[in-house]
């Protein structure tokens, strides 16, 4: 692991340098409007986060541990300049496609939490997820032990596009006529918890991390009653966003990740910044 490092440290020296020059990227928005340029930076990394995120505080102690590993200086840089509003217990990098075109060529080496998914762009390019996270059905009912001991005139809430929603949906969907119950979609996790809290809905599915970071860790004594989910879960995982020309650098990164899985530090994090357990991807 030692001469990995050594490795490592040498080669992006080099590209913090120029001395490796990465092939342009197709244009996403006009040449004019940005300057595609790698970043004079010596032996450190910029890398970019969500300083309004749910997941900040346990984001900027990733980018330390990931600096360790590699034995370089990170940069973490605010990402500021957004139109969209982060909303509560969410993981949503608040910008448009353009908007992180534009930070990944001119002001960020590597941005944090950004979702793997089948839409992402062919100019990004993702390391291995450090996070894979499920999705919990949660009541404060503690007599209900299974989604089925539900009253079928009671409401299923959810936070609408996300994957346990949809799964949610096809699983209705499938149901028998008369044995359905109701779907009422939110737009974010605080607003879904706040309406189970008041008896609009009588269960919901959620963002499994949402729930852990609203009860600091321990939804149970919080009153939140977890059943066992009906459907198979579609887990939410994360990793670091580099662009695609960018393959050295997304590649050491990934490597940083693996050895912080391995040695259970991603683990300690996540539990201790109350984002739940069992978020480790496989």
């Amino acid at each position: 692991m030692r001469r990995l490092m050594i490795s490592a440290l040498t080669g992006l020296a080099l590209v913090l340098s120029g001395g490796v020059h990465a092939q342009p990227l197709e244009d996403v928005i006009p040449r004019d409007l940005y300057t595609d340029a790698l970043r004079q930076n010596g032996n450190s990394i910029t890398l970019c986060y969500n300083p309004d995120g749910m997941m900040a505080e346990f984001e900027a102690e990733l980018a330390d541990a990931i600096g360790s590993v590699l034995l370089v200086n990170v940069e973490l840089s605010p990402l500021d300049g957004s139109l969209i509003p982060t909303k509560p217990l969410d993981y949503r990098l608040p910008f448009l496609p353009e908007q992180i075109f534009l930070l990944l060529a001119e002001e960020c080496d590597a941005i944090i939490g950004y979702v793997l998914s089948r839409s992402v762009p062919e100019w990004v390019l993702l390391t291995r997820p450090y996070l894979s996270t499920p999705g919990m059905l949660i009541t404060r009912n503690s007599e209900i032990n299974s989604l089925e001991d539900l009253p079928l005139d009671q409401v299923i809430g959810s936070r609408s596009l996300a994957l346990s929603d949809n799964r949610l949906s096809s699983f209705l969907r499938a149901r028998p006529e008369g044995q359905r119950w109701k779907r009422t979609p939110y737009y974010d996790n605080r607003r879904l918890l706040d309406r189970l809290d008041d008896g609009t809905v009588g269960a919901a599915v959620i963002w499994a991390p949402a729930l852990y970071y609203a009860t600091e860790g321990d939804p149970e004594a919080a009153g939140y009653h977890i059943l066992p989910l009906p459907f198979p879960d579609n887990r939410t995982q994360f990793g670091i966003a580099t662009r695609s020309n960018n393959t050295y650098l997304n590649s050491i990164l990934s490597e940083a990740i693996a050895e912080l899985v391995n040695d259970g530090t991603i683990a300690e994090m996540s539990e201790r910044h109350h984002l739940g357990p069992d978020n480790l991807p496989e």
